[in-house]
């Protein structure tokens, strides 16, 4: 029943953004724009993407802690990463989350709990590398009202107290685990239970990092992350007339970051055209334009990654059927109890 609701509330909240992102949709401006794009931007966007999704499998490393067996190759992270990735984009629920630590856990000593917890933390440095590089922009928008940008500063120094939480937590864990319940226990049992959880999530994660040289690496590759997301973004823009500014793609890629944050339906399909259409929008970029760029992003973000998901489903002799009822075993119903 939970799975109904959470894949209805995504649906209908994927299809109000499609219809809000799409809503003065001019077709035949939209379809001539279609096919007047380049081409030759696509192999600059396809080799951003290959270093991104590399970036990424070679980073979980360092979120996951050190074993008395041999570590898993980056190879391994990579092929565990892409098909969470296709999980995510072709089953409802956000699955990847789940089926990404467990098929890790097939392939190597690791525990489900212990790789859960590395794509937890590895969550909250992206979350903070995406809520700072808002805050690094919003002074640059002008169309953006004043209030965005005291939400976006706002937003960056949550950011900025996230990774002090997270050293600190490196650093002193018993003692800033004993804070956190001294101060989560005057708070209502409901808001104590879901942010005690969160924390205490977050500093177990942390333990992994331990000095600061590794966490200074982790930094480093998340700049990294996102800097070649952003390429993509970039990548695309020299498909289409107008502006081919980088904080415009940089724009684009924090709205869709943001937007794909929300409930939706599997693929983000809707949340992602709004983000793009809404980012435009502030650069006054042709809504017609905007609108085929929602379009063409979302197509060449979401086929590379299905593409390679199912071409690893055929080497390593799987199937979506075994990716779903990875994400539906008991044990992934209540990560936290598996570490």
């Amino acid at each position: 029943m939970k799975k109904v609701v959470q894949l209805t509330l995504g649906c209908a909240i994927s299809i109000g953004m499609l219809v809000f992102a799409l809503w003065d949709l001019k077709f035949d401006e939209v379809l001539h724009t279609l096919a007047d794009i380049k081409l030759w931007p696509i192999i600059p966007f396809l080799f951003f993407f290959g270093i991104h999704v590399g970036l990424r499998a070679y980073r979980w490393q360092f979120f996951l802690p050190e074993t008395d067996g041999p570590r898993p190759t980056v190879r391994t992270l990579f092929d565990s990463f892409m098909l969470g990735n296709l999980a995510t984009l072709l089953l409802p629920g956000r699955l990847g989350e789940v089926v990404r630590p467990l098929v890790l856990t097939r392939w190597s000593n690791y525990s489900f709990g212990t790789s859960f917890i590395s794509v937890v933390i590895e969550r909250f440095f992206d979350l903070s590398a995406v809520l700072l590089s808002f805050a690094l922009i919003a002074p640059f928008l002008e169309s953006l009202p004043d209030k965005v940008v005291l939400g976006a500063y706002f937003l960056g120094g949550m950011a900025t107290c996230l990774l002090l939480f997270i050293m600190a937590s490196c650093a002193f864990p018993s003692f800033i685990r004993s804070m956190v319940a001294f101060f989560l226990k005057p708070m209502p049992k409901v808001v104590s239970r879901v942010l005690g959880k969160f924390l205490n999530d977050l500093i177990d994660g942390s333990a992994v990092i331990k000095t600061p040289a590794r966490l200074a690496v982790i930094v480093g590759l998340t700049g990294l992350v996102w800097l070649t997301a952003y390429l993509q973004f970039y990548a695309i823009l020299y498909m289409f007339p107008g502006d081919l500014s980088f904080l415009l793609s940089v724009t684009i890629g924090v709205f869709v970051a943001l937007a794909i944050a929300a409930p939706s339906a599997p693929g983000f399909f809707g949340v992602w055209q709004f983000g793009c259409v809404q980012a435009c929008a502030l650069f006054a970029y042709p809504v017609p334009v905007a609108q085929a760029y929602s379009l063409i992003s979302h197509f060449m973000s979401y086929i590379p990654a299905v593409a390679i998901g199912f071409y690893l489903l055929t080497v390593h002799g799987m199937s979506i059927g075994d990716l779903k009822s990875a994400g539906d075993r008991d044990e992934a119903k209540e990560p936290c109890r598996a570490a």
